[in-house]
């Protein structure tokens, strides 16, 4: 599941976001096993999580649809073919990412204990100064004062 970027000069292999998620997910389930500490919610309201985690896939499919549909990578690694600023991305310059913390969030929640928090706080800073850093930088690069303008208008989470 890890993949190479072909459009790259590097060989290096790089981490894409959805095996990143299960990592954290099994994680989050292996905290919750092993060491649960604190518990923050009981049965039945640790249920709500699953409407979150929910909601955050939906998110995440919709914005991944929305690339489809734009006919644009979806590989973060690679060259970018169009901006995409409708949609989803009116309101958060990374939806998917988002989606896939909410995701977390919901399973962390569906957990009821506050370990696996830690999974979910060690995604989002991932995502946010790895993944969006340098997908940021590579748009700036492709897209210049169009994503430049974009970046200044809409937040990068929400």
């Amino acid at each position: 599941m890890i993949k190479t970027n072909e459009n790259e000069r590097t060989s290096a292999r790089q981490l894409i976001a959805p095996v990143l998620t299960v990592i954290c997910l099994a994680v989050m389930f292996l905290l919750g096993w092993l060491c649960p500490i604190v518990p923050v919610l009981r049965f039945p309201f640790n249920l709500a999580g699953v409407c979150i985690g929910g909601a955050g896939l939906a998110i995440c499919l919709a914005a991944h649809r929305q690339f489809k549909q734009a006919g644009t990578t979806l590989y973060p690694f690679s060259r970018p073919g169009k901006l995409v600023t409708n949609g989803l991305f009116r309101y958060s310059r990374n939806p998917m990412y988002l989606g896939l913390t909410i995701f977390l969030a919901g399973a962390w929640l569906v957990l009821g204990c506050l370990s696996p928090l830690a999974s979910v706080v060690a995604f989002w800073l991932i995502a946010d100064r790895w993944y969006v850093v340098n997908e940021e930088r590579r748009l700036a690069d492709v897209f210049g004062q169009a994503y430049l303008t974009y970046q200044a208008g809409t937040p990068r989470w929400l």
